[in-house]
């Protein structure tokens, strides 16, 4: 056994009869879906793997390197962004929903890394961007000009002004209330072609869907059966929680100064802008067109729904659904990012022991530890905590998702502030972070740029440590990251991990006792 500065004893058995303790979940066995047990890898596509040396990954670069994917145990790829973009919010800003990016490749590209995947039993995620498109999408063009259907595609409103406006043309017009942008300043930006204000919950650059449009509806279930046709088994929808606005225009509470609250996103009590009812049933609706798509095409293995929001957990327990009208069958769990390291044992039981416990019947739970929006797990915890958080999360029941070097313990990179590419920073009004330095490219070896690409420079720097924090060198030590991994991948096929009941026993500030069982008899 390994030590650092926390003890995780994880046990795992069969056992003849109950252990005493405090069993807390008690696991069923849920229905055969291939989703149910799999570790989700999510691929950052501009940091995998660069084939063509330009310093981007790209697809042809993700096909290259699938079989690190079979030698790991992992059975699920989440890719993306991978549409069409300007990359103004590094590509969930969509200009087109039905093709893949230049910078990735081609739809040829695409039906390669489909058919390659297929061929080593692997499925694809990728991710749909239900809230907004980029202002340079065709929709919104056509929607400033008031053309057909598309006039109301967007979230228009008048200006608070618009009469004075009308009268004369040199007075500044003033947005219809107060919401702000999560990425800071007015949500609401003044088109002068259509003479309305258009919202944008992020920046404006991204203006939003009226998503109350039955057009819009229609125009998602779109874009969902195109690339169901084209072999993607599942979607991850992005930012849901900003996906419906209350139609009332009332302004949101202030709680910070009158300044903060012109341009800071957590100045203001978000009653009206997030987490509205009607993001519940769209859910809904999403999950019965998959599954009649399923039924109608005599495919084989279900469609994934995955929901991405940083909501409460009474929230995202409704996104669960239910027996009649179900939902998604993963919405993201985040609590595992947000550890309190004070005190991180009882943080950690308490947030797996809150989601358990709140989940409805019959539902599978899921694991989130890193993702392309937070730092790393070494970055927050220290690099001797990876074999730990490791054994944790693929040893937890239900789906873990495990973000792209995780493997082999890659850490957050310095990016100067002349490195930078990330255009809107860490959102909520903050300009001195950056969502790059958890984003910096794969460390495959120990050669130039980390094997991640050939050209003399990459998009984002490579961290330093990459001469020994590499896939290839960690494969050839015993107890490395990657093989330690590999052997909790492993481990988690088991009837053990896949099926037995939980017990955490939290015994003191750096002690935790972790019991999964399997009752055989009595």
């Amino acid at each position: 056994m390994r030590t650092f500065h926390i003890f995780l004893f994880m046990v795992i058995a069969y056992t003849c009869s109950t252990v005493n303790g405090n069993v807390y979940f008690g696991a069923t066995r849920p229905t055969n879906e291939w989703w149910s047990n799999t570790i989700v890898y999510q691929v950052y596509p501009r940091s995998f793997k660069d084939s063509d040396n330009d310093g981007i990954g790209d697809l042809k670069g993700i096909i290259q390197k699938l079989d690190h994917f079979v030698d790991l145990g992992i059975e699920t790829l989440w890719i993306g962004p991978l549409f069409k973009s300007p990359m103004d919010d590094m590509g969930y800003d969509v200009e087109d929903f039905y093709e893949i990016d230049p910078m990735f490749g081609t739809m040829a590209d695409f039906d390669e890394l489909v058919l390659e995947m297929k061929k080593r039993n692997l499925k694809l995620v990728t991710d749909i961007i239900p809230n907004h498109s980029s202002y340079k999408c065709e929709w919104f063009k056509k929607s400033i000009e008031r053309e057909g259907k598309y006039a109301d595609y967007y979230l228009w409103r008048n200006a608070s002004n618009q009469d004075e406006i009308l009268r004369n043309s040199t007075i500044k017009p003033k947005p219809p209330n107060n919401w702000l942008s999560v990425f800071g300043g007015s949500g609401w930006t003044w088109n002068e072609k259509r003479q309305q204000f258009y919202y944008h919950q992020f920046n404006e650059k991204q203006p939003d869907f009226n998503i109350r449009n039955p057009e819009i509806h229609k125009e998602i279930l779109g874009i969902i059966k195109f690339w169901l046709d084209r072999g993607v088994v599942g979607f991850r929808f992005d930012a849901l929680k900003h996906l419906y606005e209350s139609d009332s225009l009332i302004d949101e509470d202030c709680i910070m100064t009158e300044e903060e609250c012109k341009i800071n996103y957590v100045s203001l009590n978000h009653t009206y802008t997030v987490d509205q009812p009607e993001t519940i049933e769209i859910i809904r609706e999403w999950r019965e067109f998959v599954d009649n798509y399923t039924r109608s095409n005599n495919r084989p293995i279900s469609s994934l729904i995955a929901t991405e929001s940083y909501s409460s957990i009474k929230v995202l327990m409704q996104y669960y659904g239910n027996s009649t009208k179900p939902g998604a069958h993963l919405p993201f769990n985040f609590a595992l990012l947000s550890v309190d390291k004070r005190d991180i044992i009882k943080s950690i039981d308490t947030n797996i022991k809150n989601w358990l416990d709140n989940m409805p019947e019959n539902q599978v739970a899921n694991w989130v530890v890193e993702n392309h929006d937070n730092f790393r797990m070494p970055t927050k915890y220290g690099a001797e905590m990876v074999p730990l958080f490791t054994a944790l999360k693929l040893s937890l029941p239900g789906i873990e998702v495990t973000y792209y070097g995780s493997e082999i313990g890659m850490d957050n990179t310095y990016v100067r502030p002349d490195q930078t590419q990330d255009p809107n920073n860490s959102g909520a009004g903050r300009l001195d972070e950056t969502r790059d330095n958890e984003r910096c490219p794969m460390q495959w070896d120990s050669s130039i740029n980390a094997g991640f690409t050939e050209a003399k420079k990459p998009w984002l720097p490579v961290n330093p440590n990459y001469y020994k924090v590499n896939v290839e060198t960690q494969k050839k030590i015993p107890n490395s990251n990657y093989n330690f991994y590999k052997k909790m991948s492993q481990l988690r096929k088991t009837d053990t991990l896949k099926y037995g009941d939980l017990h955490t026993y939290n015994i003191t500030k750096s002690i935790y006792i972790y019991i999964k069982e399997v009752i055989i008899g009595t």
